[in-house]
C-alpha cells in the first residue's frame, strides 16, 4: 500500500499531458483518432453495426471512418472507492461484494487497480493482472474518516492510466459530497477531456454523516445536491462514460451496476478516422450519431491536439 499526496503530481502531470493525449495517434504525421462508443437501445448493446451505420462530426465536420470494431485490446480498469463515514455498515458491504464481483470478471490480460479515499487518497493496489492482490485488499476495506476527496482521487486514477496502450475504465463510487480535495474541479475536468479514458460513476444516498457538500451549505440543500452532480455528470460526459444514481437504500444493486459497466465497456465499437477538414492543433468537438434509428449514444466530448512546436 502506498499513499500518493496528490498536490506533488499535478505540476509533472501537466507537462506529461502534452505527449500523452492518448486518443491520438501519430502516422507519419497525419492524426488517427479512434473514439470508444456505447451504442444501447433499452439499456442493451447494439451489435452489428458498420462503418457505414455512424455519422461523426469532427469540430462540425463530416469524417469518414477508417474502421468500425468491437475493440480486443486488454481493459485497465481502476476502482476509485469511497471510505468516507456514508459508505458504513451494509453500504460498505455492498460495495465490497460490488467491488468483488467485477474483480472476479476481469480477464488474465486484463489489468486493474485499487483507489480508496476519504480525507486522503490512497492506492492500496497499482495497475496489476494479479487480480487476487484486489481482492485481498477490498476484503480489508473499513470505512476512515467523516471527509471526501473525490476530486484528488478521480485525479489520481486518471494519472495511473495515462500512456497505457489498454483501453482505460475508471469505475467510480461515491456519495459525491466533496470537501477535503485540493485540486479544483476545473483541472480534474482539462485532464479527463485530454486522455483516453472512460468513467463510469455511482453516486448513493446524500451526503449524510459524509460532511457537507461544500463548505459553509448545510446538507440536504438543493444548491448542494446540484454541485455534486454536477461534477461527476461532466466529468463522466467528457469522457463517453455513464452516471448512476442510486439511494441509499439501493445498495444491494451495486454489484449490478458495477456488472453492467464492465459489460458495456466490453461491447463498446471503437472508431477510427483521419480527420479531414479540421485544423489540426487545439480542441476538436466530437459528435457521434447513428445515421438510421435511434439509440442511446455515449462517447467523449472531443479530443485536444498540442500545438506543434
Amino acid at each position: 500500500m502506498r499513499t500518493l499526496l496528490v498536490a506533488a503530481f499535478v505540476a509533472a502531470f501537466a507537462a506529461e499531458m502534452l505527449v500523452a493525449w492518448g486518443q491520438v495517434t501519430f502516422r507519419s504525421g497525419v492524426e488517427v483518432v479512434r473514439l470508444d462508443v456505447s451504442v444501447t437501445r433499452g439499456g442493451r448493446p447494439v451489435t452489428g453495426l458498420t462503418a457505414d451505420d455512424f455519422d461523426v462530426r469532427d469540430a462540425g465536420v463530416p469524417q469518414h471512418m477508417d474502421g468500425v470494431l468491437v475493440e480486443k485490446l486488454p481493459l485497465s480498469v481502476v476502482l476509485v472507492l469511497d471510505m468516507s463515514w456514508s459508505v458504513d455498515g451494509t453500504v460498505l458491504r455492498h460495495l465490497v461484494e460490488a467491488a468483488q464481483t467485477l474483480a472476479a470478471a476481469i480477464r488474465p490480460a486484463d489489468r486493474a487497480a485499487l483507489i480508496t479515499f476519504s480525507k486522503g487518497v490512497t492506492v492500496r493496489v497499482p495497475l496489476t493482472t494479479d487480480v487476487s492482490t484486489i481482492r485481498s485488499a477490498l476484503a480489508s476495506l473499513a470505512v476512515e474518516e467523516n471527509h471526501t476527496a473525490l476530486r484528488d482521487a478521480v485525479s489520481t486514477a486518471l494519472r495511473l492510466v495515462v500512456g497505457h496502450e489498454t483501453r482505460p475504465l475508471v469505475m467510480a463510487f461515491t456519495d459525491g459530497c466533496d470537501n477535503s480535495s485540493r485540486i479544483s474541479e476545473s483541472d480534474v475536468l482539462d485532464t479527463a477531456r485530454r486522455i483516453r479514458v472512460v468513467m463510469h460513476a455511482i453516486m448513493l444516498g446524500d451526503c449524510g454523516r459524509s460532511g457537507a457538500a461544500s463548505p459553509g451549505r448545510p446538507n440536504g440543500t438543493g444548491r448542494a445536491e446540484l454541485d455534486r452532480l454536477a461534477f461527476l455528470q461532466s466529468v463522466v460526459g467528457s469522457t463517453g462514460g455513464r452516471l448512476w444514481l442510486l439511494e441509499s437504500t439501493s445498495s444491494r444493486q451495486l454489484p449490478q451496476s458495477f456488472t453492467r459497466a464492465l459489460d458495456e465497456m466490453r461491447a463498446r465499437y471503437v472508431l477510427t478516422y483521419y480527420p479531414q477538414g479540421v485544423a489540426r492543433d487545439g480542441w476538436h468537438e466530437l459528435k457521434v450519431r447513428l445515421k438510421r434509428g435511434r439509440a442511446d449514444i455515449k462517447a467523449r466530448s472531443g479530443y485536444f491536439v498540442p500545438p506543434r512546436e
